[in-house]
């Protein structure tokens, strides 16, 4: 077992939030650099654990519990794909006569295209054009995978630990007659001892594992009964390890489910409780209202996704996670989770905005400076709901990926005698700060962070993107080949503290103080008083 420091547990609390972990295990995954005695420019320790098989066999998965319903993992079974699967009825010796015996056997969920191919270890195509067999051109095998994506299951990528997969087995995923949807319930399912303990027990082992844990990464589904699981879980965080930050990500998809009511509550007690849990919390969505109404999805220029598949916003969202954890997953220029959260937080709200600009529009021939005097609108656009980051930011942090030094500007640009300060630059966080300085309104305090890594966006992250974005990523002119996907793309994504987000939550508020709880018999039968509403109401309106 090899231990290197600065270790972060990763939670995921529901099935949205465990598509959207999955694109991001996945493109970690992805981006892993086998080159001997070549360090990585991220180091993949910091979500990652080194194992050992029974065999021997070494193995490098994330750091990860994860919990969902009973039913929700389609064809992957609890224990994942690591160690095998369990034996079946058949591998065992019948203990009673077969004449005294009935075996019941569930059909196993059939694996798609991506699965299949995965389990044979098929790289690429085995049909592609004659001319490309001909040129020894090995290009990644496409899939479409739309119709095929019903559990986050049906994309994952890397073998997850045993241990990892939790279920909730009281309540089974997409039954309309018991839904999982409200609050309490999920604070009841972590009051059983036998799930709090086992899912305890495991973060433990996780724990002795490491040599200097940073903390926690919270991914929780906010509009149903994972806002109070997660909460709970939480609040045993807070409770056992005071010390250890934590960064909580509440979710919520674009569909309009549960109830309006009902979800509407459920952010608003998860939210306020996070305020106080975490040690910052960041709302995440690909909708621009988010509350009651939700919105249109957010349009990002070169994306064509589809706002009613989980399996396309999961992927926007996990894009601009997996950019913005950089800030404390790099190697050499990184920060802490603890100095990146006390820095957000510093203003007396532990809240922050998301944004992220997929993909950032660098040309094919183009510099940074080139695409930045282009430029028109808002560097990102946000993933928080109901947030304006063109005025009111007052701290940001931003990081460029996949955009190389060289890429900075022309030479004929370098040392130009010239008024415009953008010329002396000599880095691209310098010119980023500089672009931002004359393009804000008001002063914000910017922190950038660069990577010359692009996101990994080859199979199985969904076609996303414009025919005008290269196979590399970038923008060009011509049409890409419909025979090749996009591998890998630069991306600007940006965590803000802003005074929108105040405005966001007071909306929250007013939409959750006009429901009357009596009315809702499955928060008020669950022992949610009145009272208790209101005070958790006047948390969140503290934090706006």
């Amino acid at each position: 077992m090899v231990f290197t420091g600065n270790e972060i547990i990763t939670l995921q609390f529901g099935h949205y939030s465990n598509f959207i972990g999955t694109h991001w295990w996945n493109c970690q995954e992805a981006g892993f650099e086998y080159i001997p005695d070549t360090p990585s420019e991220i180091n993949h320790d910091v979500l990652f654990r080194e194992g050992q098989t029974s065999r021997g066999e070494v193995t490098f998965t994330p750091r990860l519990l994860l919990v969902d319903l009973k039913g929700s993992l389609g064809c992957l079974t609890e224990e994942g794909r690591l160690y095998g699967t369990s034996p079946g009825a058949d591998a065992t010796l019948p203990l009673w006569p077969p004449d005294k015996v009935t075996v019941q056997t569930q059909a196993s969920e059939s694996k798609n295209e991506f699965l299949q191919d995965l389990e044979q270890a098929e790289t690429f195509a085995s049909s592609l054009p004659n001319e490309l067999k001909e040129s020894g051109k090995a290009v990644p095998k496409l899939y479409y995978l739309d119709n095929n994506v019903k559990s986050w299951s049906d994309f994952l990528r890397p073998h997850l630990h045993p241990r990892s997969i939790n279920l909730v087995q009281e309540y089974q995923h997409d039954d309309p007659s018991l839904p999982f949807d409200t609050f309490p319930q999920g604070q009841d399912i972590w009051k059983r001892p036998r799930f709090c303990e086992e899912l305890t027990d495991r973060m433990r082992l996780y724990l002795e594992e490491t040599d200097n844990l940073q903390g926690f990464q919270v991914l929780m589904d906010s509009h149903d009964g994972f806002s109070g699981l997660g909460c709970s879980a939480l609040q045993y965080l807070r409770d056992e390890y005071p010390s250890k930050v934590c960064l909580c990500l509440p979710s919520q998809p674009p569909q309009a489910s549960p109830l309006a009511s009902h979800r509407v509550l459920n952010l608003a007690l998860a939210l306020s409780s996070l305020a106080e849990l975490s040690s910052l919390f960041c709302p995440i969505s690909s909708t621009t209202s988010g509350w009651r109404d939700l919105g249109k999805s957010v349009q990002l220029p070169f994306l064509q996704y589809k706002s009613d598949l989980y399996y396309h916003t999961s992927a926007v969202v996990a894009a601009a996670v997996d950019s913005m954890s950089l800030v404390y997953r790099l190697r050499e220029e990184h920060e802490r989770l603890a100095d990146l959260t006390v820095r957000l937080g510093m203003y007396g709200r532990r809240a922050a905005a998301l944004s992220v600009m997929l993909p950032f529009p660098l040309s094919v021939d183009g510099t940074l400076l080139d695409a930045l005097e282009r430029w028109e609108g808002p560097l990102t656009l946000p993933l928080t709901p109901l947030t304006d980051l063109q005025t009111g930011v007052w701290q940001q942090t931003l990081v460029l990926r996949g955009v190389p030094e060289s890429r900075l500007m022309r030479a004929d640009q370098r040392n130009v005698s010239s008024s415009n300060p953008a010329y002396s630059c000599r880095s691209l966080a310098h010119l980023l700060h500089t672009f931002l300085q004359f393009d804000s309104q008001t002063t914000v305090r910017t922190q950038v962070f660069t990577a010359d890594n692009k996101l990994p966006t080859s199979a199985p992250f969904p076609h996303l993107f414009s025919s005008h974005i290269s196979q590399d990523g970038l923008l060009q002119d011509t049409s890409r080949p419909s025979h090749t996907g996009v591998e890998k793309v630069p991306v600007l994504a940006g965590l803000h503290s802003c005074q929108s987000l105040g405005t966001s939550l007071e909306s929250l508020h007013s939409e959750a103080k006009r429901i009357n709880i009596r009315s809702l018999h499955q928060f008020a039968s669950a022992g949610l008083e009145s009272l208790e509403l209101l005070e958790s109401l006047e948390q969140l309106l503290c934090l706006s």
